[in-house]
């Protein structure tokens, strides 16, 4: 017996799936694939990092080459991505763990998409201020266009073998910027009161579940990822009580779990990202507790700055038997976090890292520049204090 035995016990997905244990690999972009096409550096990364967790994400998948965030970003816009991510999939499966693939758009914030030269959009032509480039605001065509290719996205991941996939609705994406009223300023019928501004989110869950159904696969996993608020200074996106009734909605609809974006690192974010929400230090809690009992027999899963053991219990220890933990930044310094707690060597985790240390665990090129001095030179990272890391979803 351990401590610890609470975050191997098996739990049970909205659909009837076991997973098993309580552990997620976060979702990470990586920085890494090659014009989108998956890499053998991918492979290998997320290989020994899945293969002791419940459920393995991968970092966020692009939808179409108008919702590219970064250079380097996974794509599962064509069906010549289907080759690469048989290869991810299987790898990522091959000690247990459910294979999700991640679904974004980036909307507004396609900085990849306009550096490649693709057209960027977004629910409402707004002047943001950390935005230096032009973009239209989407017709009723671009939005059908979206919706079509989240549902053939799906078809692709369903024929690489994944066992499901999770809608990144938060960090601003596409999804957010249609339900925020700082990015959303449409007065047809994706825009307006509340109901309106949650239509397109909605309607894209809607289509991936038409895609499931056409492909015969009940057991097919559908995640879905949110910021429980949005707040830019005094300004308000929305609160928790509007993500509460978006998220009863999602659940009528059928999801299989909920993954919250809990971003503490307020500091870095806001300097780097001035449109981005950081949840304020206190609240995870809050917010793991208002959702779990939201969302009844769906896990809910939580984490940021779990660095220890401990910390992924405090992250499940509730009465909600189904909740989860999801580990990012720990996961890439040390692969082995999960075994060492399970093992009970816990007093075995590495908790600092140096460049060279990132490479020889197998961090994807493109992931470990991320971490370099922008000299080049190395350095040593500290996360006994949480120190922040680019790149992180």
């Amino acid at each position: 017996m351990s401590k610890y035995d609470k975050l191997f016990e098996k739990i049970t997905l909205g659909n009837g799936t076991a997973v098993q244990n309580r552990f997620m690999l976060a979702p990470m972009c990586d920085d890494s694939s090659n014009g989108g096409k998956v890499t053998d550096q991918q492979v290998e990364y997320l290989r020994i990092r899945a293969a002791n967790v419940g459920v393995a994400d991968t970092g966020y998948a692009y939808v179409n080459d108008s919702g590219i965030q970064i250079q380097g970003q996974l794509s599962a816009a064509h069906d010549d991505d289907i080759p690469g991510l048989t290869k991810l999939a299987a790898a990522m499966k091959a000690g247990g763990a459910k294979a999700i693939l991640q679904f974004s758009h980036a909307g507004r914030d396609a900085m990849g998409s306009q550096k490649y030269g693709n057209r960027v959009y977004a629910p409402s032509k707004v002047d943001f201020p950390w935005v230096h480039y032009d973009f239209d605001e989407m017709n009723q065509a671009d939005i059908e266009q979206v919706l079509d290719d989240y549902k053939n996205a799906t078809r692709r991941a369903i024929e690489a073998g994944f066992d499901g996939i999770e809608i990144h609705n938060c960090n601003h994406d596409l999804l957010q910027q249609f339900f925020s009223t700082y990015s959303n300023r449409r007065t047809d019928k994706w825009g307006g009161s509340l109901e309106k501004r949650m239509a397109f989110p909605l309607t894209v869950l809607k289509s991936l579940k038409e895609a499931i159904a056409e492909a015969g696969k009940p057991d097919f996993i559908i995640g879905w990822r949110i910021s429980p608020e949005e707040r830019h200074g005094d300004s308000v996106g929305y609160d928790v009580d509007d993500m509460i009734i978006q998220t009863k909605e999602v659940l009528k609809v059928g999801i299989d779990y909920l993954n919250l974006s809990l971003n503490l690192a307020a500091g870095y974010n806001n300097a780097k990202r001035p449109d981005y929400n950081a949840v304020p230090v206190g609240h995870t809690k809050r917010f793991a507790t208002i959702f779990r009992e939201l969302a009844g027999n769906v896990p809910v899963y939580v984490g940021t700055n779990i660095f220890t053991a401990d910390q992924a219990m405090d992250a499940v220890d509730d009465e909600k038997g189904e909740s989860g933990v999801y580990v990012g930044r720990e996961m890439l310094i040390d692969p082995e976090f999960v075994l060492k707690i399970k093992e009970n060597r816990e007093d075995e985790i590495v908790r600092t890292t140096t460049i060279q240390h990132l490479k020889d665990v197998k961090l994807p090129d493109g992931f470990v520049d991320n971490y370099a001095d922008t000299d080049g030179s190395t350095r040593s990272v500290s996360y006994r204090k949480g120190i922040p890391l680019p790149g992180l979803d």
